[in-house]
């Protein structure tokens, strides 16, 4: 579908920053990888320099920044600062978009067209704590809460309407086609799932409708185990007993979303036993040097992603209506936008056409009784609106397809803008 308006016009354009799992690999992405006490202090660098818009989405997959402005160096700079990037890292993976192209690509994300696996939702809950985020900071002016008001409009359409989210296609689904891929059966097979934060527990459900030999849970917070409701077994372990139980399961699956290496060389002994060690982190929580140890493989977010499957072939059946239905809230977007433009013509218009109603009265005031005067004011009010507003209308669908009829109504009721 074709998009009917731009930004162009703007003082202030729709633009964006960051890297993406698109071109970059899990070692330079983790690199900028921001906590939310990072994004707010952030924040607080970006009203000092005067910037009213800015949402950030730091997930596994990228960082982001989205912003309405009239300087990209400002957000570039708050970027390149802020993230542990090295200049010439961030010159060969970092992109940089503005106003159609960035536009389209906010509602893609939160619809799950840009996500790892398609159609992968969890995305769309990010970017709404990233909202929350900044709104609680004071950084989402009218446009851009706007515009994510007609962006989540469209996650909404097309996550009921199109099948583009239907069966299990996520990161965490990936992982279990990956372990199905590489055992040809688990019953025999000792799994140990380390962290159950939002990936974690996903992964945990997917896991837990295979049968295994045996399933361990370690959490840090004993009691956020406790609190799964798991139709399968599994055994609940010390935290202080880790190394134990990596060495002796079969696979082993870290979802910790820690800043640092929550398993590393010291935790690994040199084992004869084929052990499979899967990643979900970002920063990543595995050290990437165990994968030397003889007889662990090692797997990362990047490895996953082309696990495909008969879910994500029917996914792709739904791309083109999901795109459809993502055009035409972006023309809605572009058409509130070209409209607020002529609010201060609408404005002036109306202020104009009461003050020649407003001077009439005046000047008819002495041939009126007060009576007369009152019902005249009600009346020639009343008819000022009905006009007001017909040509309001007019203007509205005029200015869709040409600004030229803004300069003829300014000159013909003498508009001063």
């Amino acid at each position: 579908m074709k998009i009917l308006f731009n930004l162009n016009s703007n003082k202030h354009k729709f633009y964006s920053i960051g890297i993406s799992h698109w071109e970059t690999p899990i070692e330079i992405r983790e690199k900028y990888s921001l906590t939310n006490y990072e994004i707010v202090n952030i924040f607080n660098k970006a009203k000092k320099l005067k910037i009213d818009s800015l949402i950030i989405i730091s997930t596994c997959n990228r960082t982001q920044f989205f912003s309405f402005t009239n300087n990209f160096e400002k957000i570039r700079s708050l970027f390149t600062e802020n993230t542990k990037s090295q200049e010439k890292k961030f010159e060969k993976f970092h992109f940089e978009i503005s106003n159609n192209e960035a536009i389209e690509q906010i509602f893609n994300l939160c619809c799950g067209l840009d996500s790892m696996i398609l159609g992968d939702m969890q995305i769309s809950n990010q970017v709404k704590e990233a909202l929350i985020l900044s709104s609680k900071n004071n950084l989402v002016d009218p446009r851009t809460h706007r515009l994510m008001q007609y962006v989540f409009q469209a996650h909404k359409n097309v996550f009921n309407d199109t099948n583009i989210s239907k069966g299990a296609a996520s990161v965490s689904h990936a992982t279990v086609l990956f372990i199905r891929n590489k055992f040809k059966t688990l019953k025999n097979t000792k799994i140990l799932l380390f962290g159950i934060g939002q990936i974690g527990k996903i992964t945990l459900k997917n896991i837990s409708n295979h049968d295994c030999k045996e399933l361990v849970i370690i959490n840090r917070s004993k009691s956020k185990i406790r609190n799964l409701n798991l139709k399968s077994k599994f055994r609940i372990a010390n935290l202080n007993n880790l190394k134990s139980e990596i060495n002796n399961c079969d696979i082993l699956i870290v979802a910790t979303n820690s800043d640092k290496y929550t398993v590393d060389k010291i935790h690994v002994n040199d084992t004869k036993k084929n052990t499979l060690f899967i990643d979900l982190s970002v920063p990543r929580n595995i050290n990437p040097e165990i994968s030397e140890i003889h007889n662990i493989e090692l797997v990362d977010l990047d490895s996953l992603q082309n696990i495909q499957d008969e879910t994500l072939s029917k996914r792709k059946l739904s791309v083109p209506k999901a795109r459809t239905i993502i055009n035409l809230y972006i023309n809605e977007f572009y058409d509130w936008e070209k409209m607020r433009n002529l609010s201060p013509t609408i404005k002036a218009l109306q202020e104009k056409l009461h003050e020649m109603r407003l001077k009439e009265l005046e000047e008819q005031k002495f041939r009126l009784t007060k009576n007369e005067f009152e019902k005249a004011e009600i009346l020639s009010k009343s008819v000022v609106n009905k006009i007001n507003n017909l040509i309001t209308e007019y203007m509205k669908t005029e200015y869709r397809s040409s600004d030229k009829i803004l300069k003829i109504i300014e000159q013909m009721f003498k508009i001063s803008q």
